[in-house]
């Protein structure tokens, strides 16, 4: 059984940050690209709508205080079977997740070093952060 040492700041400051870690760098320029000076008012309206999602989640953890996350979740209400394409499909997310911020590094760098393609910088910072 797990201990019980995150209050609700710890897991709402987790779950925001791993809401807005892959995107940070990368969609704020795409976004004002898009939609100009109300780019703010968008960020805002995804952050009302996303609220919903990250209070069940600290509500179910709460509830069910044990390791397995998404996957715990959904096989305890649905069974293993959808248990188990939740968890598969969570950590598919997780790892497009990673190799967005990792092209998005990419992009940025590229404006120091126009010689490299993205991707071989993408590539390299993650053989930097995974050694």
């Amino acid at each position: 059984m797990l201990k019980k040492q995150l209050k609700l700041l710890d897991v709402y400051a987790i779950s925001t940050g791993t809401i807005l870690s892959g995107g940070f760098f990368l969609l704020p320029g795409l976004a004002a690209i898009q939609a100009g000076p109300a780019m703010i008012l968008a960020y805002v309206i995804a952050a009302i709508a996303i609220l919903p999602a990250t209070f069940s989640m600290i509500e179910l953890a709460t509830a069910m205080p044990r390791a397995g996350g998404i996957y715990y979740f959904i096989d305890r209400s649905l069974g293993p079977m959808m248990g188990t394409i939740g968890g598969f499909g969570t950590w598919m997310a997780l790892i497009l997740k990673v190799a967005f911020a990792l092209i998005g590094m990419g992009a940025y760098l590229e404006i120091f070093f126009p010689e490299l393609p993205i991707v071989t910088i993408a590539i390299c910072f993650a053989l930097i952060i995974g050694a």
